[in-house]
């Protein structure tokens, strides 16, 4: 019965998810011209609207607290910060054009048109000038890229886009800096590997008979691998040491286990799923303790700050979560309508900052939230509708 139910989970957490979105040992890099490669025209761009674009009103209100900067379907986002201020980098769903937008000003600028066909997610890193590329082929094998932007000159805003295949199926995908990290899987068996982004640095760090997992790169030195997630069903969570391949269990019965470890991986906020109910707690990984936080939402719905080890933000739903939300979620039968909150979890506390469909006049179900380094912003995806939006810290 529990391997029927982790079937059924993969099927909805994987399959569904990325058909609905249009996710072997591993082999070595082959080098890559994604999709026959493609020239490219360039140049700056207004927010006209249409297939890729914003509309006129976006432009006009930059200075938001609350922007939309995308009003079509992203298959993922990134964010750099400079001297002059903060900037996105974003995949188009629907055309696998690379844009990007800056937070300070209306300037949005295509950088590349190589075309990325339905890439249901893109893993950016740390510089914004790379990313991981995931899309569906027909067959429903999941092909994974890892891609790089390269200015065509000194004088001009145009890049081209090369990179290399990751094997098929690479699953649990997970990017920090300058390191993937991603699964390989067979019948009984995954195994866990780390890359550079240029393809030259490779290295197998797990290998286990769990093979439903969902990935986080949390430091330089661990991965956090947390079984995937359904409602009473009892989930697991490891931290595994890119080093020397050590693991140590940091959670187990759970059941509908969601993590999200911090920075220096010495804490754990999770949730847990079940008839009983929905709940969100925080876990000290030295002392073994957890205590309640509430308003409740799941951990992937949160990002934890770059500058305060005991402060996380996250977008929580205005009505209450049951035991049946998470599952539900993940297969698209419901959505939510979220607020931005902040936690400080060193005095337990939390506060509204943000009520999203107020100053956005339509439903945000949040997820994919990035800080910037200075942490004046907060980007994050619509689930809804694959939108992209910032949220101005400052104001």
């Amino acid at each position: 019965m529990v391997l029927l139910v982790a079937g059924l989970a993969w099927y909805y957490f994987f399959v569904l998810s990325a058909k609905n979105q249009q996710g072997n040992e591993a082999t070595t890099p082959k080098t890559f011209t994604p999709f026959g490669g493609a020239g490219y025209t360039g140049g700056t761009t207004g927010f006209s609207g249409g297939t890729t674009g914003q509309t006129d009103n976006n432009q006009l209100n930059y200075t938001k607290k609350l922007r939309g900067l995308w009003n079509q379907p992203t298959s993922g986002a990134g964010i750099s910060d400079s001297k002059v201020g903060s900037t996105v980098r974003l995949v188009d769903k629907a055309t696998g054009f690379v844009y990007e937008v800056q937070l300070y000003s209306p300037v949005q600028t295509r950088l590349s048109n190589t075309t990325i066909p339905l890439a249901y997610s893109a893993f950016w890193d740390g510089q914004n000038n790379s990313f991981v590329a995931q899309y569906l082929k027909d067959n429903n094998t999941v092909s994974t890229n890892v891609l790089s932007l390269k200015a065509v000159s000194a004088t001009t805003t145009d890049q081209t886009i090369s990179g290399f295949a990751l094997p098929d199926n690479a699953g649990s995908v997970s990017v920090l800096g300058e390191t993937i990290f991603y699964l390989q899987t067979r019948v009984g068996l995954s195994q866990g590997f780390t890359s550079s982004f240029d393809g030259k640095t490779k290295k197998q760090i797990w290998q286990s008979p769990l093979t439903e997992l969902n990935s986080q790169i949390v430091n330089a030195n661990s991965v956090a691998l947390t079984v995937k997630p359904y409602q009473n069903v009892l989930g697991f969570a490891y931290l595994v040491n890119t080093g020397t391949g050590s693991v140590k269990k940091l959670l187990g019965n759970v059941p509908g286990l969601v993590t999200l470890v911090s920075p220096d991986a010495s804490q754990v906020l999770y949730s847990s799923q079940s008839d009983a109910g929905s709940s969100m707690a925080l876990y000290n990984i030295k002392t073994a303790t957890a205590v309640a936080v509430t308003p409740a939402t799941f951990p992937e719905k949160c990002v934890w700050s770059k500058k305060d080890a005991t402060v996380v933000y996250c977008a929580v739903p205005e009505n209450s979560l049951d035991g049946t939300s998470l599952t539900a979620w993940y297969m698209g039968q419901i959505s939510f309508s979220d607020d931005i909150w902040k936690y400080n979890l060193k005095q337990n506390t939390s506060s509204i900052i943000e009520h999203l469909a107020d100053d956005a006049g339509e439903q945000i179900d949040a997820v994919k939230p990035i800080l910037s380094t200075s942490e004046q912003y907060l980007i994050f995806t619509n689930k809804i509708d694959g939108t992209l939006w910032s949220l101005d810290l400052s104001k």
